[in-house]
């Protein structure tokens, strides 16, 4: 995505934050205005900027092929993500679903976060907890650890990879597509389509 795009995208969504606040104060003072206190409006507009700001950007999507039941297979696949506002975002409460047009499947944090700067991408040991049912993260820029310490982003200059392990009789081998959307809790889901390209190479590129 160019600057223009992201511009565009950040405004798009301070737009609708602003549209939505008005129509949320309007609709509370007209329906029910002795009952309703400050605090109340307050806090309900509080938790609508929370859902829109709470913004996750794809920056890039790898995928490693592997000889699987005889074939080139990717059955690991990272996702480099960051938040377009500084905000806490409990990744914990985060979940990643995958449709590759036959399953659906919902994968929950496992707990585990580790520092890219340690080892290889591919070859980190946080892959080893790794489940079919579960996601890992590795932090590329924190400066306060608090994606390994607290499972939290808090700063729109964090940086970090999930890492999903999918089952080797459903893993992409070429052209085939798998439906991935990132859900935090609050916040905008993201959903992005992969395609398994030529297997040319071991590690490949799915999204940019």
């Amino acid at each position: 995505m160019d600057d223009q795009a992201k511009l565009g995208a950040i405004a798009g969504i301070l737009l609708l934050v602003f549209i939505l606040i008005g129509a949320v104060s309007a609709s509370v003072i007209i329906t029910d205005t002795e009952s309703i206190s400050e605090n109340d409006l307050n806090r309900i507009t509080n938790e609508v900027v929370d859902e829109l700001c709470s913004y996750l950007q794809i920056k890039q999507i790898i995928g490693k092929y592997q000889m699987i039941q005889g074939e080139q297979r990717i059955n690991k696949i990272a996702i480099l993500i960051k938040p377009i506002v500084s905000q806490n975002i409990d990744i914990s409460h985060m979940t990643i679903e995958l449709c590759d047009g036959e399953n659906y499947q919902i994968l929950f944090f496992n707990g585990t976060a580790g520092s890219i700067r340690s080892h290889s991408l591919f070859e980190h040991p946080v892959w080893d907890s790794i489940t079919n049912e579960t996601f890992g993260l590795l932090s590329t820029i924190d400066d306060d650890n608090s994606i390994i310490n607290s499972h939290l982003i808090n700063k729109n200059t964090d940086m970090m990879f999930i890492l999903l392990k999918l089952p080797n009789d459903t893993a992409m081998k070429q052209y085939d597509l798998l439906e991935v959307t990132i859900r935090p809790s609050p916040g905008i889901g993201r959903t992005v389509t992969l395609e398994a390209p030529l297997p040319i190479k071991n590690v490949v590129t799915l999204y940019e």
